[in-house]
């Protein structure tokens, strides 16, 4: 986990510690996660443990020169450096594994402590306690990349893009994502305070009271109020008439529970003699990479879903395969920079397979594979807590990477929270309008 940083050039302790955790952070247990802040969740289940590293100095060790050396600075230190006060133990590995972080500039791979574990920083179940939003500090600042629906986080009024200045009046400068997910998150009925930045520039103090986020991902009426205070959860057109000829389905995330939710609320659409469908993936900041799969499944009856490369250069794909219920419905897909992960494969897939022409803007770029590996070699009793770390990438079906790039729509539609506030969800008012050919 990172901690607020210190800019200043790293002494020679904390130069040792760097190399000393290094060592440390080799053995590990494998958990793969695909997803953002809180909202990352399990990948698979048959992967076992990684094989444990051969420990440092035996013979054939490529680290074995490196140790030497650190234990002798480290016998130097303790017997000679004037300053002992310096050389505490768990100041040094904390500031060792921040640089360490720091110097990968990967905003993807952090430490987690053992209290955040155990607090829940990476709870995979399918409610928690909170305000209902992720956030990710990619940016430099920690930042909202949407609030989940009707959650006590949008019903305060977060919006997407919101920077948080401060948690209860302290300031998040320097925060990891994990550390203001830790902050932020607490018991059903407790209250938090958030000191925001709008996107449009005003500064906000609002005060959240935390509720149980149940991890709904499925929805039949739109996320938006379409004309806000008009059109209440009907779908209507940009004049405000009813639509009835398209569909619209919106996928919030990607839990466990999402395929079945789809086929549940979505099984009759194609009967029904719809011209099109609307599909919003906006805000959705991905979550389990087998419930992508099996979604995208359900609008292709062929084709590759999604390509990983691994660090070595290995290379993995998924594949559709026959069956689903939604294999013959127009598709237009409805994404914004909050979209991720998850979201922004299930996109490019439908996209790269000639399923769908996606509309909005281009989408967050969280496009790596990550591992949560449990760390064993410190010696604490305790628990030494984990890195979660980037170990590969996810291509689109056509070898585009995502990670940093995002996926780029068909036809962009910029749309501000004023441009909403005016003129209603010009987004959504555009794909209905491709859908009936005008």
């Amino acid at each position: 986990m990172d901690i607020p940083r210190d800019t200043s050039r790293p002494g020679s302790g904390e130069q040792l510690a760097r190399a000393a955790v290094a060592v440390f952070l080799l053995l590990s247990m494998l958990t793969l996660s695909f997803g953002l802040g809180w909202a990352v969740h399990d990948l698979v289940s048959d992967d076992g443990p990684t094989a444990p590293s051969q420990p440092a100095g035996a013979s054939g060790s490529s680290d074995t020169i490196g140790a030497a050396i650190i234990d002798e600075i480290v016998e130097l230190l303790e017997t000679r450096y004037v300053d002992k006060a310096a050389l505490d133990p768990e100041t040094l590995r904390q500031a060792a594994i921040d640089g360490i972080i720091r110097s990968l500039n990967d905003s993807h791979t952090e430490y987690l402590t053992p209290a955040e574990l155990k607090a829940g920083a990476l709870d995979l179940s399918s409610s928690y306690d909170g305000i209902g939003a992720t956030v990710s500090d990619r940016s430099g600042a920690i930042t909202i990349v949407a609030p989940f629906r009707d959650s006590p986080a949008e019903k305060a009024g977060i919006r997407p893009g919101d920077i948080i200045l401060e948690v209860d009046g302290v300031s998040t400068e320097g925060w990891t994502q994990t550390q203001a997910v830790q902050v932020i998150r607490g018991p059903s009925g407790t209250q938090v305070t958030l000191k925001v930045k709008h996107t449009d520039g005003t500064i906000e103090t609002i005060t959240i009271t935390r509720g149980n986020i149940p991890l709904e991902s499925v929805f039949l009426e739109p996320n938006l109020e379409v004309i806000p205070g008009e059109s209440g959860n009907r779908l209507v057109d940009r004049n405000g008439n009813a639509v009835t000829d398209i569909a619209y389905i919106a996928i919030t995330q990607f839990h466990d529970r999402t395929v079945d939710e789809l086929r549940t609320k979505a099984r009759d659409l194609q009967a029904k003699g719809y011209r099109g469908l609307v599909l919003d993936l906006r805000s959705n900041p991905g979550g389990l990479l087998q419930a992508t799969v099996d979604v995208a499944d359900e609008f292709l009856d062929s084709g590759t879903i999604l390509t990983e490369q691994d660090a070595d250069g290995k290379v993995q794909s998924w594949s559709a395969k026959r069956g689903g219920i939604l294999t013959a419905i127009p598709l237009v897909i409805l994404q914004d920079e909050g979209s991720a992960s998850g979201a922004e494969v299930l996109a490019a897939a439908l996209r790269d397979n000639g399923r769908a022409t996606i509309v909005g803007t281009r989408s967050f770029g969280k496009g790596t594979v990550n591992q949560l590996h449990e760390l064993k070699s410190c010696g604490d009793p305790k628990g030494c807590g984990a890195l979660y770390i980037s170990v590969g990438r996810w291509l689109t079906p056509k070898g585009d990477q995502i990670e940093g790039l995002g996926v780029k729509p068909d036809v962009e539609v910029p749309m501000s929270y004023d441009d909403y506030v005016e003129n209603g969800d010009i987004q959504l008012f555009k794909a209905i309008e491709i859908l009936r050919g005008n």
